[in-house]
């Protein structure tokens, strides 16, 4: 009866052990999913952000473009307060700027395949400017709607669309060259170019010529 009852005591003290290391195992199984599940989330959060710094942040820059060479009048044109014509679609495509079909309603998106947008408006580039949907630059508005300063990210050099609307407007490639962006023609339509002829020592007709050419 004594050693049964020994063998009892036995029995049950393994069936504890085994139980705690089944327990345990399944503890340590759970914190570690639990950490990767959190460490998961983590590096989505980000890439997301890395994304955005990527796309939308233009880290003050607008004080040079904007501020200083004054190239948003030159897109918004006499006609919405800045200088000459203004920048229409066209002109911006034709410089190698992009429009990321994805950040354009819809509504607007069936306008332009029935040719009911002017791509010869310079009013239909602030449009855009305003829905964040030309690639890699960012316009600064007023209360009133005019545009005040302009600032461009990393993506204007660094990412492209893929044509699925137009040629220059369609779905986002980020980390594709723009491999048709022309820089000089885009800076040579700011008004002001002084900060280059106080760096070169030339007239900014000059300066002008050369970033047309």
């Amino acid at each position: 009866m004594k050693y049964r009852s020994v063998g009892i005591v036995v029995a049950l003290v393994l069936a504890a052990v085994g139980l705690l290391g089944v327990f345990g195992r399944t503890v340590s199984s759970f914190a570690h999913s639990s950490s990767e599940q959190s460490a998961g989330k983590t590096v989505e959060q980000k890439l997301l952000q890395g994304r955005h710094v990527f796309r939308f942040d233009t880290f003050g820059d607008q004080a040079f473009w904007g501020d200083t060479l004054k190239l948003h009048q030159a897109i918004e044109g006499a006609r919405f307060g800045g200088v000459g014509p203004g920048v229409s679609p066209s002109t911006a495509l034709a410089v190698g700027l992009k429009v990321d079909v994805d950040a354009v309603p819809p509504s607007v998106i069936h306008a332009m395949k029935n040719g009911e947008v002017s791509l010869n408006d310079p009013a239909v580039t602030l449009a855009l400017l305003k829905l964040n949907s030309v690639v890699g630059v960012t316009g600064f508005f007023q209360s009133d709607g005019s545009l005040r300063s302009i600032g461009i990210q990393c993506a204007l050099c660094h990412s492209t669309v893929d044509n699925s609307l137009a040629p220059g407007i369609g779905h986002r490639l980020d980390g594709w060259a723009n491999r048709d962006l022309n820089v000089g023609q885009i800076v040579a339509l700011a008004p002001n170019l002084q900060p280059f002829t106080d760096l070169l020592g030339v007239d900014q007709a000059t300066v002008r010529s050369v970033l047309q050419s």
